[in-house]
């Protein structure tokens, strides 16, 4: 996803840049198997905190589930709907 001047903000897992909203979909493994080397899981969870703010500061809204919230989705498409609507 990229701000207005076209900087890189980072990647999302799901966007609707039209309407000003991204998905992200978080699992565990991202911050226990998949920490890379010399990172803890405490400076993943942070840089992800910064990425998320900028992607905020950009006009996107963020919508976030994880595995266990799958099993039902309804709240996740509710929350998702209402990120859509227009404003």
């Amino acid at each position: 996803m990229t701000g207005e001047s076209g900087e890189l903000i980072g990647r999302v897992d799901f966007g609707w840049p039209a309407a000003g909203v991204v998905g992200e979909f978080d699992g565990r493994v991202k911050y226990s198997r998949l920490v890379g080397p010399g990172l803890t899981p405490g400076e993943v969870v942070f840089r992800e905190k910064r990425r998320e703010d900028a992607l905020r500061a950009a006009g996107m809204a963020v919508v976030r589930w994880t595995w266990e919230e799958l099993t039902n989705f309804d709240p996740i498409a509710a929350r998702l709907r209402r990120a859509l609507a227009p404003r």
